[in-house]
């Protein structure tokens, strides 16, 4: 019996022995650093936009192992966030210990920040303003239609406070259509597409636009369409009075426009793609008043679209943008014969 007891007394004791171990080890101080990631709030996120967002940042952590085990698991979790006051302009931090010391999950580990690297930190607050403004249909270049409704009818725009007054009074937002939706689309029929909200092209540039909502619905009737072909080449044609020819040599040194991009309506697009005998040239006149002269450029003055039956039509062409490239011209005098004189008896 006193053998059992003694044994029970062990069993005891060891589990004791146990527990105060495990408490212990829970409750021993230690020291450690962890590098983790500091988040900077605004207070409001549709009124005020922070720079930078967040840094990256060294704690010297302290206190029992189970704060600790707390702190690393909260930050396995998400990462730590403070909330930038309200404002517009620079601000610093003086002291991110004290601020990572106040946040309500940081402080319900029981783990004590020692220091922090860096120990302040300095941010830009941009306050932010929505305006209204109205929204207008923008179909490609080259494109006709009629009957064009948008909606919503107006839309909201959000920038920083001092980019608002390069806003002009009224503004307008463009509901844009994608051409290639455009080349899907049968004309003669009521069509209705998704339109990108964006603001009309400006030489004032504007940052951190936000736009709500960021599509409209644009509906219209399409008449007709142009697609844009880009031609490896097309030759120049030099228009001149015939009678002057018998003056004048004309030559030019390069009689090709390359890379031109054309705007053609579809069948025009595809006759010109197909290589049936339709082509594009760039029509240069000139002028008796010119050939005198001897002038040595002259931009073009109109692309020419000829079928294989000789009719023509002008079509919008251009080279790297240019609607008018100049094209390179030599001019020279043909020498007139002098008459033959009689002979004298």
């Amino acid at each position: 019996m006193s053998r059992r007891t003694d044994i029970l007394s062990l069993v005891l004791v060891s589990i004791v022995a146990l527990l105060i171990w495990l408490v212990a080890e829970d409750y021993t101080s230690e020291d450690t650093t962890i590098q983790t990631r500091l988040d900077f709030t605004p207070t409001n996120s549709r009124h005020y936009v922070v720079d930078p967002p967040y840094t990256e940042v060294t704690l010297q952590l302290g206190g029992p192992n189970s704060a600790i085990n707390k702190m690393r698991t909260l930050l396995q979790n998400e990462s730590l966030a403070i909330t930038s006051p309200a404002g517009n302009g620079a601000h610093t931090f003086e002291d991110l210990a004290a601020e990572i010391r106040s946040i309500p999950g940081v402080r319900e580990t029981g783990v004590s920040i020692d220091a922090v690297e860096p120990t302040s930190f300095k941010i830009d607050i941009t306050e932010l303003v929505t305006v209204n403004a109205v929204v207008r249909a923008s179909t490609p270049e080259g494109t006709l239609v009629q009957d064009s409704v948008v909606s919503p009818e107006q839309a909201t725009i959000t920038l920083p406070k001092n980019e608002a007054d390069k806003l002009p009074e009224n503004p307008v937002l463009e509901a844009v259509v994608d051409a290639e939706d455009i080349q899907r689309l049968e004309p003669g029929i009521l069509h209705t597409v998704n339109g990108s909200l964006q603001l009309p092209k400006s030489d004032v540039p504007l940052s951190n636009v936000q736009i709500e909502p960021a599509t409209a619905r644009v509906s219209f009737r399409l008449v007709a369409r142009n697609r844009s072909i880009t031609l490896d080449k097309v030759y120049v044609q030099i228009l001149v009075n015939p009678d002057a020819m018998t003056s004048f040599n004309v030559a030019l040194p390069d009689a090709l426009l390359r890379s031109v991009q054309v705007e053609a309506g579809t069948e025009l697009a595809e006759q010109l793609e197909s290589g049936d005998g339709t082509r594009v040239v760039a029509i240069v006149p000139l002028t008796s008043l010119e050939l005198e002269q001897g002038i040595t450029t002259k931009p073009v003055a109109y692309f020419l679209a000829l079928s294989p039956d000789g009719t023509g039509a002008a079509v919008t062409a251009s080279v790297e943008g240019n609607t008018a490239p100049e094209v390179a011209i030599e001019i020279s005098r043909i020498p007139t014969a002098n008459p033959a004189t009689p002979d004298t008896p």
